[in-house]
C-alpha cells in the first residue's frame, strides 16, 4: 500500500463519518421548513422554537454535559415500544381524555445550538421531565422549581423521593452527579433568602442557587412535548380504545 492510497482512505473513512454524523444532520437542522399542521389550504402553521432564557438554560444543559447521561428522544415506534412508556412520551390520562405522547421530532430542538437527543440514557430521558417534576415535588411538598434546585445540588437526597405510602425512597445508589459549582454558601441574615435550598443554623449560613442554576431548572421545567404535531411529521401509532396503555 502506498502512502498516497492510505491517505486516501484515511480521509474517505473520517470524511463519510464526519459528512452523515456531523455535516448532513446540521444542514438538515439548520433549515428545517415551515410546515402546516394538515393538508387544508387555510391550516396553521406549525411553531415550537426554543428561545429567550430556554435557550440559555439548553446551552448550560450542554455545558456541564447532561447529555452524557440522560436522552432528549422518544424513538420511532417502528425502533421500539417507547412512545407507550409510562411518563416519557407524555401523559396519558383517560379519565379526563389527554393523550400527550408522541415522537421525538426534529422541531423540538429548533432554536436550540445542539439537538440534545444524548449519547446515553444512564438516567431517565428527560423529553417530558417538567412533568414528572411537578409529580415528584408534589410528593414531597415542594415546588417544582425548588425540587429540581434541590435535586441538582443533592440528588442522592431521599427526601426529594416519596413513594405512594409517603415513605421516603432510599436514592443513594444514584450515580447522578451533584452541581455544587451553581450554588452559593452565604451567611444567613435574617429570615434568610427565600431562594436558599438549605439553611444551617449552627453555621449561620444557607444555600442560595445561582443565576446558572435558576436558568437551568427553568430549561428542564419547559420540557413537555406536549404539542400536537403536524400530519407529516405524526408517525405515533393511534391507541385502541381498550388496549393497554403502558
Amino acid at each position: 500500500m502506498t502512502f498516497k492510497s492510505f491517505l486516501i482512505g484515511m480521509l474517505a473513512s473520517f470524511g463519510s463519518a464526519w459528512l452523515f454524523v456531523i455535516a448532513i444532520p446540521t444542514a438538515k437542522m439548520g433549515s428545517l421548513e415551515p410546515l402546516k399542521m394538515s393538508a387544508e389550504a387555510d391550516a396553521e402553521y406549525y411553531q415550537r422554537k426554543t428561545s429567550g432564557r430556554l435557550l440559555n438554560g439548553s446551552e448550560i444543559y450542554s455545558a456541564n454535559a447532561c447529555y452524557a447521561c440522560h436522552t432528549q428522544l422518544i424513538r420511532p415506534t417502528t425502533l421500539g415500544r417507547e412512545i407507550w412508556r409510562v411518563d416519557s412520551a407524555g401523559i396519558c390520562d383517560p379519565a379526563v381524555r389527554l393523550d400527550t405522547r408522541r415522537e421525538t421530532s426534529p422541531y423540538d430542538f429548533q432554536g436550540e445550538a445542539y439537538a440534545q437527543i444524548g449519547i446515553n440514557r444512564m438516567g431517565q430521558d428527560l423529553s417530558n421531565f417538567g412533568y414528572r417534576a411537578e409529580v415528584y415535588a408534589e410528593a414531597a411538598g415542594m415546588t417544582p422549581e425548588m425540587w429540581v434546585l434541590s435535586h441538582l445540588y443533592q440528588p442522592r437526597n431521599s427526601a426529594l423521593h416519596i413513594g405512594d405510602g409517603g415513605q421516603k425512597i432510599n436514592v443513594s445508589w444514584s450515580n447522578c452527579p451533584s452541581q455544587p459549582q451553581m450554588f452559593d454558601k452565604t451567611p444567613l441574615n435574617g429570615q434568610g433568602s427565600k431562594l436558599a435550598i438549605a439553611t444551617d443554623l449552627e453555621d449561620e449560613t444557607q444555600i442560595i442557587p445561582s443565576e446558572q442554576a435558576i436558568v437551568l431548572t427553568n430549561y428542564l421545567l419547559s420540557l413537555k412535548r406536549d404539542d400536537a404535531l403536524p400530519e407529516k411529521l405524526d408517525h405515533s401509532p393511534k391507541q385502541l380504545e381498550g388496549a393497554d396503555s403502558n
